[in-house]
């Protein structure tokens, strides 16, 4: 198994020499505010995903990107088992906190909404990895861990649908873990124990963050597949001309996942959990309790109906045609699964009695383990976009790997896949809002072949497909047609930052470079 990376120079940054500054400006503030120089630094990319929103933590597969943007630690162990996190950027104020004495797992406030709580996310799942691997390290959990200092600088910007918030967590895991001098973890370990730390803050997600953050490969794509068992499978996209590339632009439409989790983010999880048991408990299937509230997921659902429904052999999610021609007809079926009242959605009561519960089994399974908000379930709506975007994850496959050479074709192809997926987003889960789709639009009239939404939604950032030759006529035009008219007052350096073209990037790693900083 693959170890997360040690690294010896800049040379996986696409320009090292301002990131050697920004490694030395790092070291230098680290000593200013700790009196000391670091010991290691380590760092984890935020990450792009280019097709399949909103339905990894139903376990369909994802295809994202690491990219540039990242978050980077700088780290020294303390005498002492206190904890002090600082940042560079000022409105996240230094925090300093006691490891528990006897050994037991630091808590946290779901209610408070602090930095330091994705910092004590990241510690909580080293600290169990650390007993549950190297139990003389905690004496079986009953010695606490070592203390640090750690400062954090993040290019990743926060809100803006390109998982910092996972970066900050697989960053402060590894900072934990090698703090305690544990030197090699495999990616699939960190993989595993890093999935769950946003779990608590209170957010439901899946795993493509992390996954995307960990197993990044420069020049590469991951296909992230969770059935029958998370697996992470790089590849190259086509090499067209003129060359294509993925710009991103960050709409500035903040969206905090853990704030707006209950309207928002958890309640979509809320939502395809009861399609799932909806669905099996109207066609009679068994399915097994495996998404993140033990419910049946939509992936588990959909296999069910093939193999007990119609004795159809059992689809091992790595044959693209039999993946496109199922998904392709389970979205023919569900049109006639659901009633025209129950298409424009679902009360409690309703809902309860289509998934055969009880009002109060309904709330112990689906409304007590993370908070959310609703009027009415939009149970058709988010069942018909996990499958088709999940369908249209596939279909970018097929489009790339049946490419013979004609550019544009491919490009018009994976492009209109981008466009149909954005309309599902805004459509059908309700996650695109205005100043997004007018950001799209803008893009699509001015070089790009398909523009769409990226990560959690609800605001952040806009992934667009263009290639070289159309990249700077996109870029000016954006600036003047969308982030001047809409917001006056942005800065230079704030426009810079809003607009990132990024290639597929080197994944978390360790960052041995202290003797190259002056």
């Amino acid at each position: 198994m693959p170890l997360v990376s040690t690294v010896k120079d800049f040379s996986f940054y696409s320009d090292s020499e301002k990131q050697k500054k920004r490694y030395g400006s790092v070291v230098e503030t680290f000593t200013k505010t700790f009196h000391q120089k670091p010991d290691f630094l380590v760092r984890a990319p935020g990450r792009v995903n280019l097709m399949g929103d909103h339905i990894d933590y139903c376990h369909f597969s994802v295809l994202p990107m690491a990219i540039e943007v990242d978050v980077i630690t700088a780290v020294s162990k303390s005498d002492d088992n206190s904890v002090t996190i600082a940042n560079t950027d000022e409105k996240f104020t230094t925090q300093t906190f006691d490891l528990p004495s006897d050994g037991s797992l630091v808590t946290i406030d779901k209610n408070q909404h602090s930095w330091g709580n994705y910092f004590k996310c990241g510690l909580l799942v080293a600290h169990k990895y650390i007993t549950e691997t190297y139990p003389e390290k905690t004496g079986s959990g009953k010695k606490p861990l070592k203390g640090l200092h750690a400062l954090f600088d993040g290019t990743v910007p926060t809100g803006g649908g390109l998982s910092s918030s996972a970066a900050f967590c697989i960053a402060a895991t590894l900072a934990v873990l090698k703090a305690n001098d544990i030197s090699d973890i495999t990616k699939e370990d960190l993989t595993r124990i890093t999935v769950v730390c946003e779990h608590y803050v209170g957010l439901s997600n899946g795993g493509m963050d992390q996954c995307a953050s960990i197993y990044g490969e420069p020049s590469k794509v991951l296909l992230i597949s969770f059935k029958p068992k998370l697996e992470t499978t790089p590849f190259e996209l086509p090499k067209t001309k003129p060359e294509a590339v993925f710009l991103i632009s960050n709409s500035l439409v903040t969206s905090n996942k853990t704030e707006t989790a209950p309207t928002n983010y958890n309640l979509r999880v809320v939502e395809v959990a009861v399609a799932a048991d909806l669905l099996a408990h109207k066609l009679g299937l068994k399915t097994d309790q495996d998404s993140n509230l033990n419910t049946a997921t939509l992936r588990g659902a959909f296999d069910a109906y093939f193999t007990q429904k119609l004795g159809e052999p059992h689809w091992d999610g790595k044959d693209i045609n039999m993946g496109i021609e199922r998904l392709t007809r389970i979205l023919e079926y569900i049109e006639t699964v659901f009633s025209d009242e129950e298409k424009k959605g679902f009360t409690t009561e309703e809902a309860a009695k289509a998934a055969g519960k009880s009002k109060d089994e309904f709330s112990s399974t689906y409304l007590s383990a993370f908070p959310v908000r609703y009027d009415l379930l939009k149970i058709y709506q988010r069942t018909k976009h996990v499958f088709s975007d999940s369908l249209r994850v596939l279909q970018c496959i097929k489009v790339a790997r049946d490419f013979k050479g004609d550019s544009e074709d491919y490009l018009q192809q994976f492009g209109k896949l981008m466009n149909e997926s954005q309309v599902s987003c805004n459509i059908l889960n309700n996650a695109s809002p205005p100043k997004c789709e007018e950001l799209c639009r803008i893009a699509r009239e001015n070089g790009a072949y398909g523009s769409r939404i990226t990560g959690a939604a609800f605001g952040g950032s806009i992934v667009h497909l263009t290639t070289v030759d159309r990249l700077q006529k996109l870029i000016d035009v954006l600036t003047t047609e969308y982030y001047k008219k809409t917001y006056p007052n942005i800065t230079e350096t704030e426009l810079n930052e809003a607009i990132v073209v990024s290639k597929p990037a080197e994944g978390a790693c360790v960052v041995d470079i202290l003797d190259k900083i002056e």
